[in-house]
């Protein structure tokens, strides 16, 4: 592959929908579980608010974090095979997407305890997740969060001294978790296995886009690089 101006085209492209994804699932937690499957930030606050003001511990809370930490465990055993960068991430986020795919499943069918299969689900396929996003090793999309995104836009903003080096490609990150946490909340209200299950295949169609060789968008890609 030649040396690139940019960042891989396909990997930028793949964290943006993956992006949305995490906006889809972030505001289907919080509307349905009452607590955050990968933004851990947020559901350590919850707990910690929860025990201040002598409410109930939130188990789930602890839950969500036990098992996003077994997928991180296993997602970074993952990334350190012997593998091209794309494959390595696509191979995950197809997992991932099928985790989330069988999330949806439980949820739908109602079996007994379906909220903490949920939520197992989709800690364990976002600890995965951050370790794909994480190997992709672009810069301030390490994670689908806006607090990075936001800061190196202003921090490398011509007004703060910079370049703005790679503008469009922050404000496409934030763009594309806010759209997805529109799209979580509209279509979760309809119904939460469908919701969970869009994100999922969103999650799928980046993966495959990695993985994509042999066709006219894969080579046209293969060619492009994204500041």
């Amino acid at each position: 592959m030649t040396t690139r101006a940019g960042h891989d085209a396909k990997l930028v492209i793949a964290i943006l929908l993956v992006t949305m994804a995490m906006g889809m699932l972030d505001a289907i937690s919080l509307l349905h579980l009452k607590i955050f499957a990968g933004y851990l930030t947020a559901t350590i606050i919850l707990m910690a608010v929860n025990i201040a003001t002598s409410q109930a511990v939130v188990l789930s809370g602890l839950e969500a974090i036990g098992f996003f930490f077994l997928g991180a465990m296993v997602g970074g055993r993952l990334v350190r095979r012997q593998r091209s960068v794309r494959s390595t991430i696509g191979d995950i986020l197809l997992g991932v997407g099928g985790m989330v795919g069988l999330a949806a499943w439980v949820w739908h069918t109602n079996i007994p305890g379906d909220i903490y299969v949920t939520l197992a689900l989709l800690s364990c396929a976002m600890g995965l997740q951050t370790s794909a996003t994480r190997h992709a090793k672009l810069p301030d999309m390490i994670l689908p969060a806006a607090t990075m995104v936001l800061h190196g836009l202003a921090h490398n903003s011509s007004a703060a001294g910079g370049n703005s080096t790679g503008t469009l490609r922050r404000v496409s990150a934030i763009f594309s978790l806010f759209i997805g946490a529109v799209i979580g909340t509209l279509v979760s209200d309809h119904s939460v296995s469908l919701g969970i299950a869009l994100a999922g295949g969103t999650i799928i169609v980046a993966g495959g886009l990695l993985l994509l060789r042999k066709h006219p968008l894969a080579f046209h890609l293969d060619r492009m690089s994204i500041p």
